[in-house]
This record gives C-alpha cells, sequence and structure tokens, in this order.
C-alpha cells in the first residue's frame, strides 16, 4: 500500500474529523447537557447521576480513552483544517461561508471554555482526590460556586451557545461530508432540523445553569449500605 498523496491525506482528516465530532465528542455533549440537566428536577436526581458515572470502573481509562482523546484530536485537526481553509466572508457574502466562520470561530472557544472547565471541576476533583461518592458534593459544591457570579454564569452560557452551535452545524457537515445529503432541498430542510436541535440543547444547558444560579443546594456524600 501506497503512501497517501496530500488531497488523500487532507481528505482523510475531514472525514475522521467530521466522524469524531458525531461519535463519540458529540455524543458525549448531549449525554453531558442531559445529564447536567437532572439538576432542573431536582438535586438528588443530580446528585445520583454523579454518583453512578464516578462509580464506574476504569473511570479514568474510560474518559482518557473515549473523552479526552477524541476530543484534542478533534481540536488540532480542527486547527490545522482552519489554517488550511480561507474566511472569505468579506468578499463573498453567503449563508454557507457565515456559518464556515463562525463554526471555526466557535471551535476556539469551545477549546478555551473546556480547558477552564477543566480547571475548575475535573482537575480539582482529582487533586482533592474526590473519588467515588465524595466526588458529587465536592463537584455540586464547585458549580454553585461558580454560578453564583455573574462571570461564571457568562462563562458557561457563552461555552453551551459556542457548544451547541458547533455541534449542530457541524451535523449537517459531517453529512455533507459523508454523502449522506443529496440535493438542495435534502440539505436545506437538514440545515433547519439541525438549527431546531442545536436550540433545543442550548435551551437544556440554559436551564441547568439558571437552576444553579437559583438553588444552590449543598448535598452531602451518599453513603452506601453494608451487605
Amino acid at each position: 500500500m501506497g503512501r497517501l498523496r496530500k488531497d488523500q491525506f487532507h481528505l482523510l482528516l475531514i472525514k475522521t474529523h467530521s466522524l469524531t465530532g458525531l461519535i463519540p465528542v458529540g455524543a458525549f455533549l448531549v449525554f453531558h447537557l442531559a445529564a447536567n440537566s437532572l439538576r432542573t428536577v431536582g438535586v438528588w436526581q443530580y446528585k445520583l447521576s454523579i454518583d453512578l458515572i464516578n462509580n464506574l470502573p476504569f473511570l479514568i481509562w474510560i474518559e482518557i480513552i473515549f473523552i479526552y482523546i477524541p476530543i484534542l484530536f478533534h481540536s488540532l485537526v480542527g486547527v490545522y483544517l482552519s489554517f488550511q481553509g480561507k474566511l472569505n466572508v468579506h468578499r463573498y457574502n453567503y449563508g454557507r461561508n457565515w456559518m464556515y466562520t463562525l463554526q471555526r470561530l466557535s471551535g476556539g472557544v469551545i477549546f478555551a471554555f473546556l480547558v477552564y472547565h477543566m480547571g475548575t471541576t475535573v482537575v480539582p476533583k482529582l487533586l482533592a482526590g474526590k473519588e467515588q461518592f465524595e466526588a458529587a458534593p465536592f463537584l455540586i459544591s464547585v458549580m454553585n460556586q461558580e454560578f453564583q457570579t455573574l462571570g461564571g454564569r457568562v462563562i458557561y452560557m457563552v461555552g453551551i451557545m459556542a457548544a451547541t452551535f458547533h455541534f449542530a452545524n457541524g451535523l449537517w457537515g459531517f453529512c455533507m461530508s459523508w454523502g449522506i445529503l443529496v440535493g438542495a432541498a435534502a440539505q436545506r430542510n437538514a440545515s433547519l432540523i439541525f438549527i431546531l436541535f442545536g436550540l433545543v440543547l442550548t435551551v437544556i444547558g440554559f436551564a441547568t445553569v439558571v437552576e444553579f444560579s437559583m438553588n444552590p443546594i449543598e448535598v452531602q456524600a451518599t453513603v452506601p449500605e453494608s451487605f
């Protein structure tokens, strides 16, 4: 098997970049927003979801393999593709040109937000040794403090908007890249569906921020029964 030509390598990167944007990165985004939205149902339901996740066997390896590495790969390839492409909305003021530009810009915002989010939640949790049932009260306390400041609320709402837009718009790009959408009508209809999907995700994320902001309830660690 010969070496890939430059154009073949570029096409392979585009394909794998769009694929990782859907699975597992996009799937994790939907799961993360849905799990956090349990806070709008009740703090105990939310705490139990954290307990369940943080008591999974081999959690750190699951996170590294299925979350951190794919996100890092998607981010690095996204940066590479951004430098390969050209932002020309000043010359061609088309809707798709704007979407391409916003896709690249939102990717940068998301990366900065992820660094901030992990630096204020995951890293402190690991450094403090808050594992299994101790993780929930620690993380809930951190998020309560985060959303008691205007700056914290703004940071998270901007991060949520960037992530949901990037994913929803990326779904359209994925379908185009993999030849799923054929014809102008199909592309237009899919665009509307993905926009609606992105708005739903945004509302879910914002509702969680509002709930944390209005009801900063602390919890105690779950004490498992002894058998």
